[in-house]
């Protein structure tokens, strides 16, 4: 894929992927982003358009929105999918078509901490739909925008359930490359910083070996952002502990990764909209741990792992020796996990897309034209 950040990039990823599963059930689909040049290419199943934007910061958002928007205007275009892109329907407004955005987190351009938050309050309320990537995600975002009256549905965040899949073959791979064995491994792949609790994983696990002192820890991800190198206090951590860090991984290695866990832990505080972590991971096969906070519950069934309150890394120690202690159980969870994932994969999405559409549209859905604008991904 095309990605900008082959380390990172969950929005990134959820256009492509969605616009090919489009492609794939008969549509016509086309794509934007902003790049330092003009171009077009095929890219499975639909074009893929980059619009020459020279400007910098929120300039540049607006110069793409302006390129996009007048290209996708010369086109037969049904249905406008912005992805975080708040002010997208004001700025298409000559163009005769449905207007739909998508999000996955619902503090635009800082909300309520600029005074251009009436402006966005009034872009949101253009939209013909807004689609919060899950129920915690849509309450929040009404309830900020005061935009209850603006008609809305949950659009979830898939999984590429080829790409994320059981391999025994990477998982032996990935472990001999680490000098792991047979160990049981907690796993976690993500932003290592204080809003995703890493330190209450970290701790968790501290507990844990009190117990199984042969358990080991292995986490994959940037520190605190996507696409910044080096460590912070909390990667220090990590080896302080006798836990595996690897930085941020490769896209083409994820999900061995995945596979070299047992368990997956997602423990975090706050602002946690839907987890794409947690559905990649149960993809592979691994129950996941996790606190109750935001859209995690919506995503992990209560079959496929456990949750823990918010902050408590003894009740996260506790879970982990419970799986940990019965192969029955780890093994119910891990097949209940695979089971879990179908629900987020992209053809099923790109299905309740149409459905979506078309009851936004009214027109049949073989004839949809589907233009995707967006700017670049945003670090979160």
């Amino acid at each position: 894929m095309p990605l900008r950040h082959s380390r990172g990039g969950a929005i990134e990823r959820r256009m492509l992927e969605l616009a090919a599963a489009q492609a794939r059930r008969g549509h016509k689909v086309v794509v934007y982003s902003a790049e330092a040049q003009d171009s077009s290419l095929e890219f499975n199943g639909f074009e893929f358009r980059t619009m020459l934007c020279r400007r910098a910061g929120g300039l540049r958002r607006f110069e793409f929105m302006k390129k996009a928007i007048r290209d996708a205007g010369s086109l037969p275009c049904d249905v406008l999918h912005f992805h975080s892109m708040p002010e997208g329907a004001v700025f298409s407004s000559g163009i005769d078509a449905r207007k739909v955005l998508s999000y996955d987190y619902f503090i635009f351009r800082k909300g309520k901490k600029t005074p251009l938050y009436w402006y966005y309050r009034h872009a949101l309320s253009k939209f013909d739909c807004l689609l919060p990537v899950s129920d915690f995600c849509r309450k929040e975002s009404l309830r900020y925008w005061h935009l209850e009256e603006v008609p809305n549905a949950i659009f979830h965040n898939g999984v590429n359930l080829d790409q994320f899949r059981p391999s025994n073959e990477e998982r032996t791979t990935m472990r001999r490359k680490l000098g792991l064995k047979n160990e049981p491994v907690v796993l976690y792949v993500g932003r290592v910083c204080a809003q995703k609790g890493t330190d209450v994983l970290v701790d968790g696990y501290a507990r844990l070996r009190t117990a199984i002192p042969n358990a080991r820890l292995l986490i994959a991800g940037p520190a605190d952002l996507f696409g910044k190198s080096g460590g912070n206090e909390l990667t220090k951590r990590i080896h302080d502990v006798g836990g595996i860090y690897l930085g941020a991984v490769e896209e083409n290695e994820l999900a061995a990764v995945y596979n070299a866990g047992d368990v997956f832990v997602m423990a975090t505080r706050r602002d946690e909209m839907f987890g794409m972590a947690a559905v990649e991971a149960q993809a592979c096969g691994k129950p996941v741990i996790c606190s109750e906070h935001g859209g995690l519950p919506e995503v992990i069934s209560r079959e496929s792992g456990l949750y823990f309150p918010v902050g408590d890394s003894q009740a996260l120690a506790q879970q982990l020796g419970e799986v940990f202690g019965s192969g029955d159980l780890l093994n119910r969870m891990s097949s209940a996990a695979i089971n879990n994932a179908q629900r987020f994969g992209w053809d099923r999405l790109a299905a309740e897309a149409e459905t979506l559409y078309v009851r936004r549209t009214g027109n049949d859905p073989k004839a949809l034209t589907i233009s995707e604008a967006r700017v670049s991904a945003p670090s979160q």
